[in-house]
């Protein structure tokens, strides 16, 4: 179970504790005295108010969280959706920077910030995730894959580069390992081929992404190409 704390600001944890001192001093005074005055009942309200606001936002961040999963869902079985992906900023937004600790919470806004190109902020929150839970999978294909679209990058502005590939190739091969079930890890790995110029094991991971993303724009991008044909012996 979620800690009802987690993503709220300092203040607001003070402000619920505040808020439940005061009910419960009130409610002694009430027994005591054995009576109900004005006092009594400015001192309920107050607490009462103390204690919603940040139930609220703490509420509103777990609502948040559950339509953040929602769309990454979505965008998986359709990276393309441009629609999904503005509603995704949106509730990303919402939570902003907020001092969010559990790690399932945080692998899913990592995961968010990755589908919206902030590689910067969904590397650093897997790390987080990876420094609590190592084990985390999802985490490190974060990391892993924003590692290797690095250095795809560095490979197709320097063709020549051979340690640029063969630490692309490294990269790939970590990537491989990681035991996640997605089109996003797959597809990656698809274009660190592409860029290594290996065709064979492009289309095998293209057959792969499609399995859990068959609408990955690199699908298309080799499904019209021609089949490979094997080289005849002279």
């Amino acid at each position: 179970m979620t800690n009802l704390f987690d993503g709220l600001f300092l203040y607001e944890i003070i402000l619920m504790l505040l808020g439940s001192i005061l009910f419960l001093v009130v409610i002694f005074l009430i027994v005591k005295e054995k009576d109900i005055n004005k006092n009594h009942l400015m001192g309920i309200g107050f607490s009462i108010v103390m204690i919603a606001f940040p139930s609220i936002k703490s509420f509103s961040i777990q609502d948040g969280i559950i339509n953040i999963e929602k769309n990454l869902e979505e965008l998986k079985a359709n990276p393309d959706d441009s629609d999904t992906k503005k509603t995704l900023e949106q509730e990303v937004s919402t939570i902003g920077n907020r001092p969010v600790n559990n790690t399932k919470r945080m692998t899913t806004l990592s995961e968010a910030n990755l589908e919206l190109g902030k590689t910067q902020k969904a590397k650093s929150l897997a790390k987080e995730v990876l420094d609590k839970a190592p084990e985390n999978a999802q985490a490190a294909e974060v990391v892993n894959i924003i590692e290797v679209e690095k250095d795809i990058k560095e490979v197709n502005s320097n063709p020549q580069n051979k340690k640029a590939k063969q630490e692309l190739h490294s990269r790939i091969e970590k990537l491989k390992k990681i035991p996640t079930r997605s089109g996003r890890r797959t597809s990656r790995i698809a274009a660190g081929y592409d860029a290594l110029g290996d065709e064979v094991m492009v289309r095998a991971y293209v057959d792969s992404t499609r399995m859990y993303q068959p609408k990955n724009p690199i699908i298309r991008k080799y499904e019209n190409k021609e089949p490979l044909v094997p080289k005849s012996r002279d």
